[in-house]
């Protein structure tokens, strides 16, 4: 049997046995997502709809719009069979099912068979993402799309070992771009920080984990995408480009293949299928969406806002008060009292915001969707988006529906039960990296030792050193 995969449109990939078209994975095949902010950086052929259509199977790693596109997936025939992680809400699972899609829960860490020569794995984690590993014949594909390894790197990378290294590959996002980061100072004025001044470190940081895993090939996929809002196109140099890759990838017995490629699994051929990597910049509007700045929220509307945000209980043990800004018109929605913590001392985060998109996230409930669109602007009063908020708010929250600590406790639980020494490193290294380290970093500037200090991490890491600013 013959085995190939192909990368499309944004985290989509289309794996072939003997040329039919077995299994699709987050199909996003046209349109935009995030309140119109991402459309497709090449916009996918009739062609290549077509295909995708007939795929047997399709997977849904997780609920960000542009991988559960719902779109795109109400054109698909009715009755398709769809494959989703173990995650801790069924939301996703039952809104498929109502849709009239067959679904199947893949169960952690379980081979099931699409074909005769194509199985399947699934890794469901804390994130709320799913890992997919395929195996297609004789290699191994790891659809990391944009899930953090949760503790899992030890169990991918043995099993990786069970493969000839030049068949094996790693899928992955490679951006930093793909969450909030439009961050102002009390002016309004950007913070965001000259656009190649983070490039370097994200390359560095996804080829450590391709050499960690021991993979033979890095394929670039899973955010390419382009912003075509007139609010948001500011983010569009902080893309990762296919460019940036090649300038600053250092491990060179890593192949790097680009993206949107059909890559034969026999020989290892690559096939570009845009070999120009230029977006399609056509997309770009003027207008923002279907919002309007300067509409502002009914007093019901308020009220529904403030209902939405008392709802997460755990995060008023790190955060005082929100604040929204839409239309000009600010509301501060207190989470915590005083208790004798200063003014000045306490810890808040203002979010300014268009309201329809603030409204249907009022509906819904994904607060990641405002964060990851970034036209909204995010201001931060002695305090970080994490390890609390975010995870919190839009992980923890949005996707699991775990608001209070009893709940919490429970989350993980299940996730400790599957994988004690996983979960327990997962939560250290998360403190470590979103608490620790910028600790250390900011004493370490004031200290004026800055500089020896990231040289020593950086060899510390395998990473080039550098000495011609930051990164």
């Amino acid at each position: 049997m013959a085995h190939k995969f192909e990368t499309l449109s944004n985290a989509a990939v289309l794996v072939y046995e003997d040329g039919r078209p077995v299994l699709a994975t987050d199909p996003w095949l046209f349109g935009t997502c995030y309140f119109g902010s991402w459309a497709l950086d090449h916009p996918l052929s009739d062609a290549q709809i077509d295909t995708m259509k007939q795929a047997e199977y399709y997977w849904i790693s997780h609920g960000h719009p542009d991988h559960l596109h719902h779109d795109s997936l109400a054109t698909l025939p009715g009755g398709r069979k769809m494959l989703l992680p173990d995650h801790y809400s069924s939301d996703i699972a039952d809104g498929l099912r109502a849709d009239g899609f067959d679904v199947t829960i893949l169960r952690y860490r379980q081979w099931y068979p699409l074909s005769p020569g194509i199985r399947v794995m699934c890794i469901d984690n804390m994130n709320q993402d799913g890992i997919l590993l395929i195996e297609a014949g004789d290699s191994l594909l790891i659809d990391l799309n944009d899930s953090p390894l949760c503790g899992e790197s030890r169990f991918v990378r043995r099993l990786v070992r069970r493969y000839q290294r030049s068949k094996t590959y790693l899928l992955a996002l490679c951006a930093i771009d793909a969450d909030m980061f439009n961050f102002v100072d009390e002016k309004g004025n950007s913070l965001a920080g000259p656009p190649d001044e983070r490039k370097r470190g994200m390359i560095w940081r996804t080829a450590r984990i391709a050499h960690m895993l021991g993979v033979g090939s890095f394929c670039v996929s899973s955010s390419q995408h382009i912003y075509v809002r007139s609010d948001s196109i500011w983010a569009n140099p902080y893309r990762i480009s296919w460019s940036d890759i090649q300038a600053h990838w250092h491990q060179p017995a890593i192949r790097i293949i680009e993206p949107f490629v059909t890559v034969d699994l026999a020989t290892g051929s690559v096939t570009p299928n845009h070999p120009d990597h230029t977006s399609d910049e056509s997309q770009i509007t003027s207008r923002t969406g279907d919002d309007d700045w300067n509409d502002t929220p009914s007093n019901e509307e308020w009220q529904k806002v403030e209902a939405f945000m008392r709802k997460f209980e755990l995060v008023r043990r790190y955060l005082d008060f929100v604040i929204f800004t839409v239309g000009g018109e600010s509301r501060q929605i207190d989470l915590n009292p005083l208790n004798g913590r200063s003014t000045d001392k306490r810890r808040g985060i203002e979010f300014i915001v268009p309201r329809r998109s603030l409204m249907e996230t009022v509906t819904w409930g994904y607060f990641d969707d405002l964060l990851i669109g970034n036209f909204m602007k995010t201001r931060l009063i002695n305090t970080r988006l994490y390890p609390r908020f975010s995870p919190l708010v839009a992980k923890v929250g949005g996707n699991a529906n775990v608001y209070t600590r009893p709940e919490y406790m429970r989350f993980l639980g299940r996730y400790f039960r599957r994988n004690p020494i996983g979960t327990v490193s997962t939560l250290l290294g998360t403190e470590v990296e979103e608490v620790w380290i910028p600790w250390i970093r900011r004493t370490a500037e004031k200290m004026g030792v800055k500089r020896p200090l990231k040289y020593i991490y950086r060899r510390f890491l395998g990473d080039p050193v550098l000495s011609d600013g930051p990164s």
